[in-house]
C-alpha cells in the first residue's frame, strides 16, 4: 500500500502508473476471453472505458464461479477510471498562498480542491483493482475455457 507523503505531483504519477497496470489487467483479461469474443485489433485501441464495457458484455455471457464478483470489479473499474480522468485530463494549479485547486476540462464542471490522499487513495484503488480482475484469470476462467464449446 502506497503512503501518502503529502506530494501532489507523485501523487498524480502513480494514478497513471498503476491505472495502466490496471488497463493491463484489462487487456489481459479480454484476451484470454478471446475464443468467447474476439479482442481484435481495432478493440485493443478502444479506450479502456469501451474496453471495460466490452469485458462486462463477454463475461455476462460466461457461466464461472466467481463471475458475478468479477462483474462487481469490472464496474468498480469504470468508476475508477472516470475518477482517474477527472484527475488526469484535468488541471491543477496551486501554489504556496492558496490551495491545491483541480480544474475540469468539461463544461459545467466546478472546480474543487485537490489533496494528495485523494490520489493516494486512487493509485491504491488501482493496485487493489489490477489484482482483482487478474485473480479470476488463474484458475477460474482458464477451466471454463477448457470445457467452453463456441455456439453455433
Amino acid at each position: 500500500m502506497l503512503k501518502d507523503d503529502g506530494d501532489i505531483i507523485r501523487g498524480v504519477g502513480y494514478v497513471a502508473i498503476y491505472g495502466a497496470y490496471t488497463e493491463e489487467a484489462i487487456e489481459d483479461l479480454l484476451r484470454m476471453l478471446h475464443p468467447v469474443t474476439p479482442f481484435t485489433e481495432k478493440e485493443q485501441r478502444w479506450p479502456i472505458s469501451r474496453q471495460i464495457k466490452h469485458a462486462i458484455e463477454i463475461v455476462k455471457t460466461t457461466r464461472f464461479e466467481t463471475q458475478e464478483d468479477l462483474l462487481r470489479i469490472l464496474d468498480a473499474c469504470l468508476r475508477a477510471f472516470e475518477w482517474r480522468n477527472e484527475i488526469i485530463h484535468g488541471r491543477i494549479y496551486g501554489g504556496a498562498d492558496r490551495s491545491d485547486d483541480l480544474k475540469s476540462g468539461r463544461p459545467g464542471v466546478p472546480d474543487r480542491k485537490v489533496e494528495s490522499a485523494e490520489l493516494y487513495e486512487l493509485a491504491n484503488w488501482f493496485s487493489d483493482l489490477s489484482g482483482e480482475v487478474a485473480r479470476p484469470t488463474i484458475f477460474k476462467i482458464p477451466r471454463f475455457l477448457a470445457t467452453y464449446k463456441k455456439p453455433d
